[in-house]
């Protein structure tokens, strides 16, 4: 029989905050002598990485604390863990108790001006820019780490092909037209901009600003969250949005970049327990729209042969890229 890694098991009992005592429990109950454990022990005192480990340790659980504080109080709130509906917010009072506060909301009535809302169609698309090549996330489905890998899927096609497959309105994650595609067709594409209009809550000097989306039902994109605030308008068909708050960071099973390990997990609405996180759920349909702010992990699925519209152009500053590379957290 092998023996046990003391090391290993010390770095373990470290990282779970043990003192020397349930250190040493943790060694004699894996089979390591008694004198053996003492020894290994007695020579963390003199371990600079072990003090390093241990101090870390206690910041990660004040963190926890900290974290812990502010999902009492969401919930402890009047009308408890809830999304906020905003029906044509004033400005003023969107950045002050959402955007600076960091809170999620579904807005209505903000894009009603929209040309879009009675002009796009499949029809329309086909009309003004059937002839464009456009780039898509296409065989999405043979890779059930698409997201993570969205530059293996970028394929240029016809607009007009793209338009007659999502004519069988079938449903399917397969080929998917998202933000991530956007370098590629704000020239191609440019014409539809014409069917939109200023939003009174971003930046008047970026009409042009914007990131468009297209797909049939079934399109998801997993859990995740983003680096910036992000608003979503959706013009065509209905989207389901999920939303994580991120003080439950611990549940959210981070791995990877800004990935969320329960990928296309449907997770339900409510206040979540031990394992799962607190979740907000709402569905969009046209004019509608939702708040992101950074940091909210978030899993979007179409419901509907689905057109919408993101943006990030907000009259403060948006830029938060930089700072997630600064913290070492690429």
């Amino acid at each position: 029989m092998s023996q046990p890694d003391k090391r290993a098991l010390l770095a373990e009992g470290l990282a779970a905050g043990d003192d020397d005592a349930a250190l040493h429990v943790r060694l004699t109950g894996a089979g390591i002598s008694v004198a053996a454990a003492k020894y290994e022990i007695d020579r963390l005192a003199k371990d600079p990485m072990a003090a390093m480990l241990r101090r870390q340790t206690a910041r990660m659980a004040k963190q926890d604390w900290l974290l812990a504080n502010q999902q009492r109080l969401a919930f402890e709130a009047e009308g408890g863990f809830a999304l906020d509906t905003l029906d044509r917010p004033a400005p003023d009072l969107f950045y002050r108790h959402h955007y600076a506060a960091n809170r999620p909301a579904k807005l209505t009535g903000i894009i009603d001006h929209w040309p879009a809302l009675q002009r796009w169609s499949l029809d329309h698309f086909a009309a003004v820019a059937g002839n464009k090549a456009v780039e898509a996330q296409v065989e999405r489905e043979r890779d059930p780490d698409y997201e993570l890998a969205k530059d293996d899927y970028r394929r240029l096609i016809r607009f007009a092909e793209l338009i007659d497959w999502l004519r069988k309105d079938e449903p399917s994650n397969d080929v998917y037209l998202t933000a991530y595609n956007s370098g590629t067709n704000a020239a191609a594409l440019g014409v539809l901009w014409d069917d939109l209009a200023p939003i009174d809550l971003l930046d008047a000097k970026s009409a042009r600003d914007g990131f468009f989306w297209l797909g049939p039902r079934g399109t998801l994109t997993p859990w995740h969250h983003d680096l910036t605030n992000n608003l979503l308008m959706q013009v065509i068909g209905r989207k389901r949005v999920r939303m994580a708050p991120p003080w439950a960071f611990a549940r959210m099973r981070n791995s990877r970049h800004c990935f969320s390990d329960w990928g296309n997990e449907p997770l339900p609405a409510g206040e979540g327990d031990g394992v799962t996180p607190p979740v907000l759920e709402a569905i969009v349909g046209p004019g509608e729209g939702i708040f992101l702010p950074v940091g909210w992990w978030h899993q979007v699925e179409a419901l509907d042969l689905s057109a919408s519209m993101s943006f990030t152009s907000f009259r403060k500053p948006n830029a938060h890229v930089e700072d997630y590379r600064s913290w070492g957290a690429l």
